[in-house]
C-alpha cells in the first residue's frame, strides 16, 4: 500500500511540474554589419567579391541567399540563373555578363537566414567599366 501511496504521489509531482504549454526560447532575427564589394568598379573581364558580414544574435547557424539584378553571373550557379540558394559561405564571386552596356551599375541583394525562419537582407551595387581602374 505504501509503494502505491508513494507511486500516486511522485505522479502528482510529476504532473504538477510539468506545463502543458513551457515557454519557448524567443528567436530573433539575424544581423548584418555589412554587404561589401570588393573592388566596387571592375572591367568587363574582372570579377568582384562580395562578402556578408553578419551573425546571429542567438548562435543559430546562418544560411546566405544570392540575387542579382541578371547583369552578373555568380559563381558556382548556372550561367542563366540571377539567384543561388541556401549557400553555407557568407561570399561569393560575380561576374559581369558580357552582353551589357557600358558603364553600368550592378547590383546584388543578400537575405542572411537562421535555419530557424528569420532573415534579414541588404543590397550592394558595384560598377562596371570598359577597363577596370
Amino acid at each position: 500500500m505504501k509503494k502505491i501511496i508513494l507511486f500516486m504521489v511522485l505522479v502528482l509531482i510529476t504532473l504538477i511540474g510539468c506545463e502543458e504549454d513551457p515557454v519557448q526560447p524567443e528567436n530573433h532575427q539575424p544581423i548584418i554589419f555589412s554587404l561589401t564589394a570588393f573592388p566596387d568598379v571592375i572591367g568587363l573581364s574582372d570579377s568582384v567579391i562580395i562578402i556578408c558580414n553578419a551573425m546571429d544574435p542567438d548562435a543559430d547557424t546562418l544560411v546566405y541567399d544570392w540575387l542579382t539584378d541578371g547583369k552578373s553571373r555568380i559563381k558556382g550557379a548556372n550561367e542563366n540563373d540571377h539567384m543561388l540558394y541556401h549557400t553555407f559561405e557568407n561570399s561569393r564571386v560575380f561576374y559581369p555578363k558580357q552582353h551589357i552596356t557600358l558603364p553600368d551599375t550592378l547590383w546584388v541583394h543578400c537575405d542572411a537566414r537562421d535555419v530557424k525562419g528569420k532573415s534579414i537582407g541588404k543590397s550592394v551595387t558595384f560598377i562596371v567599366r570598359q577597363d577596370s581602374l
